[in-house]
């Protein structure tokens, strides 16, 4: 009797431990087959559809980055975008003392964000923030006491159109070349008087154009590049005052720290650019888009023929990053 009891146990217990194989096999096999069902289990998603759906939002972002960029940057043919290259001195006017201290710190607060050249504490204006209830007034007389100020690049039509058509907010830029190393163009007239009793000499002074004696001889780079000389924002009083200073100033630091068109179509893409539509919830500042459409202006090679994909890259980068946090 008790070798059959030892046997019976022995039975058993083999069968028991067949069983149990049999289960871990058929779980097994199940988990294989239902990847799916045993990651819904787990709250989690499969890695693989994670992935698929980063993929499909980074592409997304890329196609928003492109558009914003093309819409928002003055572009010239076969041409770099316009930035400062030379240090930047903000000038307020036309506010009382305290408010245009906060409108000249927010601008100086803005353009060391992103790189842009600042000058030192004693400088010379060259970025003018003027607020008036007469803007139109206001350029007259400017354009009679100094018409240089007001280059005519685009023709007599471009200054009316700066002059007559009431905005809240008015930007000229004023906008010459350097050299892709950063040196100043050598005006013809300076090397004409070099060149006197020259032909060349003649028809250098004839032409009156900015000559390059840069020759970079490539055709991956710019041998000039445009640089932002002077910017003049014209605030008109009587239409911004439904605005706080912080939005002003934000808005008056992107259209200044960079050539854009104050128009851009932007689709659902959160900008201070909003700021003057007729949209019931304003922008209250700078959004992350702005803020990596100045940084990535000033962050790339501005003589590179390929500067503009660098910028859409490098905000692309920066905007997955912040999305992430």
């Amino acid at each position: 009797m008790a070798r059959l009891g030892i046997s019976l146990l022995c039975i058993a217990g083999g069968l028991l431990s067949a069983a149990a194989s049999s289960g871990s096999a058929a779980l097994a096999e199940q988990s294989r087959s239902t990847p799916a069902a045993t990651a819904s289990s787990s709250g989690k998603a499969p890695l693989d559809t994670v992935t698929v759906e980063a993929r499909r939002e980074r592409k997304e972002l890329e196609r928003e980055v492109n558009e914003f960029v093309f819409a928002v940057a003055v572009r010239y043919l076969h041409d770099s975008l316009s930035r400062w290259n030379t240090p930047v001195c903000p000038l307020v006017a036309g506010l009382p003392r305290g408010q245009g201290e906060f409108v000249l710190g927010r601008l100086t607060q803005i353009a060391s964000s992103a790189k842009v050249p600042l000058a030192g504490e004693h400088c010379t204006g060259n970025f003018y923030v003027i607020v008036t209830p007469e803007p139109e007034k206001l350029i007259k007389q400017w354009q009679w006491h100094d018409p240089r100020m007001f280059r005519n690049r685009d023709g007599m039509g471009y200054l009316r159109n700066f002059r007559d058509v009431p905005r809240a907010v008015r930007v000229w830029y004023n906008i010459g070349f350097v050299s892709s190393e950063g040196r100043p163009i050598v005006s013809s007239d300076d090397l004409a008087g070099g060149l006197v009793g020259s032909t060349l000499g003649m028809e250098l002074m004839m032409a009156n154009v900015p000559t390059n004696r840069i020759n970079m001889g490539s055709r991956l780079t710019y041998s000039a590049v445009h640089s932002l000389s002077s910017v003049i924002v014209i605030v008109d009083a009587k239409r911004v005052q439904a605005l706080t200073f912080g939005q002003l100033a934000d808005y008056i630091g992107m259209v200044g720290l960079a050539e854009v068109n104050q128009d851009a179509e932007v689709g659902t893409v959160p900008t201070i650019l909003r700021l003057f539509r007729a949209e019931s919830d304003p922008p209250p500042r700078l959004s992350a888009w702005d803020e990596a459409f100045l940084a990535s202006l000033y962050a790339v090679d501005q003589a590179s023929v390929v500067e503009q994909p660098m910028m859409k890259r490098q905000m692309v980068s920066s905007l997955a990053r912040t999305a992430t946090h």
